[in-house]
């Protein structure tokens, strides 16, 4: 609105207008946020549940690789006295095992199955 034409509402006022605007505004939201919600409480439980169990089975898969590699470098220099090379080396290893196991897994999952090929002569 230009300035130098005279308005009668007080400065912070809304016209009504603007005021139908903004109510149809914030219906629409409000609705949009029921129907999120919705969706959201149809799949949730399942849903957080599939989740809750990959991140256990990969916190599992770390930790057994590091246990395992570490004991097993313990181990071997306790009985070849290298200590402690073979823990460090061993317990490496089974980091990078533990990891190399959730990063599989992981891309295991985001993997779409491959789609069936169809012979020519079918079509």
């Amino acid at each position: 609105m230009p300035a130098d034409q005279p308005t009668d509402r007080k400065p912070g006022e809304i016209s009504s207008s603007d005021r139908e605007a903004l109510k149809q505004r914030a219906d629409e939201i409000g609705s949009k946020l029921e129907g999120a919600k919705k969706r959201r409480e149809g799949t949730s439980t399942a849903g957080r549940g599939a989740a809750m169990g990959r991140g256990m089975r990969a916190a599992s898969e770390l930790i057994a690789g590091v246990i395992v590699g570490g004991l097993l470098g313990w181990y071997l220099d306790k009985w070849l006295d290298t200590k402690p090379w073979l823990f460090i080396l061993f317990f490496l290893a089974g980091t990078a095992a533990g990891m190399l196991n959730i990063i599989r897994q992981a891309n295991q999952e985001k993997t779409p199955p491959a789609p069936s090929v169809k012979d020519d002569a079918e079509d």
